[in-house]
């Protein structure tokens, strides 16, 4: 019977420690390279390590499915891990690029906000919010947003920096746009998050 404990940790630490996780992991790995790269204004190399830490995160997704490793500890890392990730890029591409500040800050509040419902969800009733249409779509606006004012920071790639400029007047609509989306996609979440908390059933369901 003295076995039985022990058995149990390594089974739950078996589950923590997967292929997948570890995908997740890596992001954060990835992150400091990538803040390098921005505050040394190599928009180039920031963007292709971005690009390499994103493909993770599509990555983790389908090995756990394949491998029948998902479970919640995973999806609360995969979520943890992206909140870190943007947020800290955004703060930096505040300070180096014209990103506006009151858009990194409604990014990173609505981010604690889903992480703390998501939390909440975990503790009392035992399941998470999956990202649906609206918050991929968010979260592809924030990839774009991201990609486009990092390219912005380096003004010696000279046709690239062009296009950028030509695009100037169109930033005030992206900015709302993004904007948007965070509000859009937060009420939807928020939605969600009562429903299961509530236990809400809607006509149809």
């Amino acid at each position: 019977m003295s076995t039985s404990p022990d058995h149990h940790s390594v089974n739950n630490h078996a589950k923590i420690i997967t292929i997948p996780n570890i995908l997740s992991i890596s992001r954060l790995l990835f992150l400091p390279l990538i803040l390098f790269f921005l505050l040394q204004h190599e928009s180039i190399l920031a963007i292709i390590t971005m690009l390499v830490s994103w493909s993770t995160d599509a990555l983790d997704g389908f090995l756990a499915r394949r491998l029948n490793q998902v479970s919640d500890t995973g999806k609360v890392l995969d979520h943890l891990v992206d909140k870190i990730w943007i947020a800290a890029v955004l703060v930096t591409l505040v300070y180096l690029s014209d990103l506006p500040f009151y858009l990194a800050v409604s990014v990173i509040i609505r981010d604690l906000l889903i992480l703390t419902g998501s939390f909440i969800l975990m503790k009392f009733r035992g399941k998470l919010v999956s990202s649906d249409a609206v918050g991929k779509l968010t979260g592809l606006a924030f990839a774009l947003l991201i990609l486009y004012y990092t390219l912005s920071i380096n003004n010696r790639l000279a046709g690239v920096y062009s296009f950028i400029s030509a695009l100037g007047k169109y930033k005030y609509l992206v900015n709302v746009t993004v904007l948007v989306l965070i509000i859009i996609s937060f009420l939807n979440y928020l939605v969600l998050f009562l429903r299961i908390m509530l236990k809400l059933r809607f006509p149809g369901d």
